[in-house]
C-alpha cells in the first residue's frame, strides 16, 4: 500500500505524452506506481475556482493538468533510469 512514508515521487509535470511513457516503462519493469492527476485550473483560491475567477483565457489546455507519478523507495533509482531514459 502507497504510503507517504514508503513511496517517493518519481516525477511531476503537464505533458501528458511524458506522463504515459514514464507509465508505459515502469509497466514493463512491473514496477508498482500510482499517480495523481491535479486540474490546476479548478483549485479553489478563496473566492471560487482560479477559472471561475480569472476565466480561462490564455490557458493552453495541454497546461490545464497537473500529473505526478509516486513509487515505492524501493524501486525509485530503477524508476528514475526509466523515466530519465524515456
Amino acid at each position: 500500500m502507497f504510503t507517504f512514508l514508503n513511496s517517493k515521487s518519481l516525477w511531476i509535470g503537464t505533458n501528458m505524452e511524458k506522463f504515459n511513457q514514464i507509465k508505459d516503462a515502469l509497466n514493463s519493469k512491473s514496477i508498482s506506481y500510482k499517480y495523481k492527476v491535479k486540474n490546476r485550473l479548478g483549485q479553489w483560491n478563496g473566492r471560487g475556482t482560479t477559472r471561475g475567477t480569472f476565466g480561462s483565457f490564455g490557458n493552453q489546455a495541454t497546461q490545464m493538468y497537473q500529473y505526478e507519478i509516486y513509487v515505492y523507495k524501493k524501486d525509485f533509482e530503477q524508476a528514475k533510469y526509466l523515466a530519465n531514459r524515456e
